[in-house]
């Protein structure tokens, strides 16, 4: 049984959300409601990710940062007090999520890697736990957690066979037309073979933009990592949660209504 860790690309410049007094992953998104200690106390955005993490048997994460964002280490610290053991990692190429992920590359070795996005408030709780089942059951390299969302909604395009592995990803920086019943993803499980194959491919898009250096900075969403593996032959599996939801807090809006997304607790008992 391989060990499971978190892997938490944080190195965003939250340009939508600009300025801000601090990283957005601490922006307060509800109140806690235990430990007792802390009942009422601000809760911030990123902490929902790393309990669902912790939920699936996560006990190390691996927060990759860039400079300017050390108030996130200021703010957690050693993770003890989440039961947590976490770790901070530099980001060294600035060409989006993929590079991020891969920084952790070299110190998760041949774990079970969680992946989700720290602005980004999910549901079901146990999402993190049914996709490490599902990549445990079916030996795929990679699951990625799948629900249906808008037509409207900012998500990749994920489409599969009958058995549930992912036949097609199409980027949203891609514009794929979406239909009510299509699905995207929003939380991955991977094994030991995607990580050695992120690292590869991370290296030959490195490659890309250095050779286009004079041209605009590229910045690759993870999407087009998993689409690069599906079209590498590895297998990319899926797990569809009908009971999914997902609320993006790094957009005016959707911090605006964060209050109302469930498992956020107000203070003024638990929305449902």
């Amino acid at each position: 049984m391989n060990d499971v860790v978190g892997v938490i690309a944080a190195a965003g410049r939250a340009t939508r959300l600009a300025p801000l007094p601090c990283s957005k992953e601490l922006m307060p998104i509800g109140v806690h409601r235990e430990p007792a200690e802390l009942r009422g106390r601000p809760k911030v955005v990123s902490q929902y990710l790393l309990e669902k993490m912790r939920a699936a048997g996560a006990e190390r994460i691996f927060f990759v940062v860039r400079s300017g964002k050390f108030d996130i280490a200021d703010y957690y610290g050693d993770g003890s007090r989440l039961g947590l053991s976490i770790a901070y990692l530099m980001m060294n190429e600035p060409w989006g999520p993929p590079f991020s992920a891969a920084q952790a590359a070299a110190f998760v070795g041949d774990a079970i890697v969680l992946f989700g996005f720290p602005d980004i408030l999910i549901q079901p709780e146990d999402c993190f736990v049914r996709a490490r089942d599902r990549l445990r059951e079916t030996g795929a390299d990679v699951v990625l957690g799948l629900f249906r969302g808008a037509p409207t909604d900012a998500l990749d395009l994920v489409r599969t066979d009958a058995r549930g592995r992912v036949v097609e990803l199409v980027t949203k920086e891609e514009a794929p037309p979406r239909g009510e019943a299509d699905t995207g993803y929003m939380v991955a499980a991977w094994g030991p073979g995607f990580t050695r194959f992120l690292v590869a491919e991370t290296q030959r898009l490195s490659a890309l933009a250095r050779s286009a250096a004079r041209g605009p900075a590229p910045d690759w969403p993870m999407g087009a990592v998993f689409a690069a593996a599906i079209r590498a032959g590895l297998h990319v599996d899926s797990l569809f949660l009908p009971d999914a939801r997902f609320l993006d807090i790094g957009t005016p809006e959707g911090l605006a209504a964060a209050g109302g997304f469930p498992g956020v607790w107000a203070g003024c008992g638990e929305r449902e």
